[in-house]
């Protein structure tokens, strides 16, 4: 329902939910609805998702990573242990190589713009997948470069990495399934090339490193799913309250206006009027209140019926309306037949034009009225009034001169207007 007087912005606000918003909460509704067994919404639905999840992604991995590199690089322990001939090496990959490159990617990730506003969702999933398979190729250059009677059981180390990807880091998904399947395939070459791995130890070590990478994708599957579950209920609920918000608003609109005329109710209009004297008066400036009655409603509704009535009503406050609202003033339909307007800062003389505007225009739609003891067609009569709005005056006052000043005019033969000033 519009309003089309610009003084009462409230009712602008009942306008309905934009139309992408709407569908955005529809397609919500029904991928829940459906499911998403594939951990993949609609294109539109995954970008939003993508998009809303970025920032919290991005501090994790930044939080996460940190950790990993720590464990990374507490693995020297290990190879000093497990493959002392290649310590060396190890130092040189783990602190010489790998670790100011992670800790500059790790920067990035903190300070740079390109990672926390520019970068694509998924790219940071790659760059995270990317640092892993990175460590793991490390381990393996390690393995493949000793000859320790020990090296076969270090590959437990792909098991540690495989974690750190799919558990720690929490890729998505199906990142994590070529991350993981990428780490076995690094492994078995692995296990396959490094120089008399005893074949008694291959099965164990390779059911141990598959078995790690099958149960930790379930877990990322798991955790995955219910962090796009909780998304999906988050937004659903953001739908309901708008929704509620959207209906109490109409609500409360409905509550404020005449159905028949859309003008305002006389609730609203006592209302509002009364902050508008309250501004009035508190910059001492002037107010008016004009009331309309149109002429022999009664006997119009008797000669020509109660739908004609409605009708008629609808054109005059139609009129009353296109005029006031040039004012910028509020106008309500008072009661039956009757009109009321507030008007701030009009001075006496624009008071009198206004009124005889709209007396003429009433009388000027020729809406056909017989039973008129004033005229053949519908007219009205009008009585204003306007006063600066001093201390000596209250809005009380000011309704009941313009009451006065509208039975003035009924008494003096109807379709005119009495105006009274201050």
């Amino acid at each position: 329902m519009t309003i089309a007087s610009p003084s009462m912005p409230e009712i602008e606000l009942a306008a309905s939910a934009p139309a992408g918003d709407q569908a955005h909460v529809a397609l919500v509704r029904g991928t829940l609805s459906s499911g998403f067994p594939w951990l993949l919404f609609p294109a539109a639905l995954e970008q939003r998702f993508l998009t809303a999840q970025h920032e919290i992604r991005r501090q994790h991995f930044l939080i996460s990573g940190l950790l990993a590199l720590l464990v990374f690089n507490g693995f020297l322990y290990a190879d000093y242990l497990m493959v002392p001939d290649a310590f060396e090496l190890a130092v040189k990959l783990r602190v010489g190589i790998f670790t100011p490159t992670a800790l500059l990617l790790l920067y990035l990730f903190w300070r740079s713009p390109f990672f926390t506003q520019s970068v694509a969702p998924l790219t940071v999933e790659l760059v995270c997948m990317t640092a892993g398979l990175v460590a793991a190729v490390c381990l393996a250059f390690i393995l493949s470069s000793t000859v320790s009677p020990y090296a076969h059981l270090y590959h437990v180390g792909f098991m540690v990495v495989i974690m750190y990807g799919n558990v720690v880091m929490r890729l998505r998904f199906w990142y994590a399934v070529v991350y993981s399947l990428a780490l076995t395939a690094i492994h078995v070459a692995g296990v396959f090339m490094l120089p008399g791995f005893p074949e008694r130890m291959i099965v164990p070590i390779m059911s141990l490193v598959t078995s790690t990478a099958a149960f930790t994708l379930t877990a990322c599957y798991v955790l995955e799913r219910d962090e796009r579950r909780r998304y999906l209920m988050t937004e659903r609920e953001r739908g309901l309250i708008y929704e509620l918000s959207d209906a109490q608003e109409r609500l409360r609109e409905s509550s404020r206006v005449d159905d028949l005329t859309t003008l305002y109710n006389r609730r609203h209009f006592q209302e509002q009027a009364q902050q508008m004297w309250q501004r009035a008066q508190f910059d001492r400036s002037a107010m008016a209140i004009l009331m309309l009655d149109v002429d022999h409603f009664k006997k119009f509704n008797d000669r020509y019926g109660h739908p004609a009535g409605d009708t008629c009503l609808k054109k005059v406050a139609a009129v009353i309306r296109a005029a006031i609202t040039r004012h910028s003033g509020l106008v309500a339909r008072y009661g039956g037949e009757e009109f009321i307007a507030a008007l701030p800062g009009l001075n006496p003389d624009q008071l009198h034009a206004l009124a005889a505007e709209i007396g003429q225009a009433v009388e000027d739609l020729g809406i056909e009225h017989d039973a008129s003891t004033t005229a053949a067609v519908v007219t009205a009569s009008i009585g204003a009034a306007s006063c600066v709005a001093s201390p000596k005056w209250t809005f009380e006052k000011l309704l009941n001169a313009a009451d006065e000043a509208l039975y003035h005019a009924k008494h003096e033969g109807r379709n005119r207007a009495v105006v009274q000033s201050w």
